[in-house]
């Protein structure tokens, strides 16, 4: 349905009247400071006319320059803001999938700028469950467990991994600089604190029913390839039904 936008004419005079306030005052302004100077330097015009075009410039010019300076910083805020909002996502706090090609953008570039190689792992995380969830307990119940399950894998990773939530069910850690018995170590204890972890829906007890698999990489980071090769692995491993994370290793791009 299409709502007519009323025209306000009392805002839109307001904002007009100050418009031709300021194109007023600043005549005025002008035409005073250019008698002053006419006065001050009677015998010399020329310089008069010098002095009188300075002092215009540097008070009308001086306000000017220092508020678009604060309306570029306040932009940039707002553009800072809006960037966090887009890269985390709103239930979890987690970096977002389009977070993490930005972040793996950027360790390419100081890649590239450094001549430095890269090397790490992912490890994909899948609730199978989730759905399950939230028809028995409602929605609500969903995004608690998205937080509970995002939250037990921040605590169980290093600090400087990255975490994001790149599915509606569905979990990347990705471990840059770590070597596969590092990435291991991170598995089996992500790993262990899910499975010990608890979580009750409503009053009743949930068992988490998850995926996890993994990917190593050299050289540099194919986030589109790591992804499908954990992905893969996350299906093998839930076909062998067992609690082992095994990391398959891309070839060195």
């Amino acid at each position: 349905m299409q709502r007519d936008v009323q025209f306000n004419g009392q805002k839109d005079w307001r904002i007009a009247r100050y418009a031709i306030g300021g194109i007023v005052g600043f005549a005025v302004l002008a035409q005073v400071l250019v008698y002053v100077s006419l006065v001050a330097l009677v015998d010399r015009p020329y310089a008069a006319a010098v002095v009188g075009a300075a002092l215009i410039s540097l008070l009308m010019g001086v306000p000017l320059i220092v508020l678009a300076a604060t309306q570029f910083r306040r932009a940039q805020r707002l553009r800072n803001q809006i960037n966090h909002v887009v890269a985390h996502d709103a239930t979890t706090g987690c970096v977002t999938g389009r977070g993490l090609v930005q972040q793996v953008n950027g360790l390419e570039r100081r890649r590239q700028r450094g001549g430095e190689e890269l090397h790490g792992a992912l490890i994909h995380l899948r609730i199978n469950n989730l759905d399950d969830v939230g028809a028995a307990f409602g929605p609500a119940w969903s995004e608690e467990l998205l937080q509970f399950v995002a939250s037990t894998i921040s605590t169980s990773v290093r600090r400087d991994d990255i975490v994001a939530r790149t599915g509606p069910a569905s979990f990347d850690v990705l471990l840059i600089g770590a070597s596969e018995a590092d990435a291991e170590q991170v598995s089996t204890r992500l790993t262990k604190a899910l499975s010990a972890a608890h979580f009750s829906a409503d009053g009743s007890k949930v068992d988490l029913e998850l995926s996890v698999g993994g990917a190593l990489f050299d050289g540099s980071v194919d986030l589109e390839r790591l992804r499908r090769a954990a992905a893969s692995e996350t299906i093998t491993v839930a076909a062998e039904g067992t609690q082992r994370v095994d990391f398959v290793r891309l070839p060195s791009a």
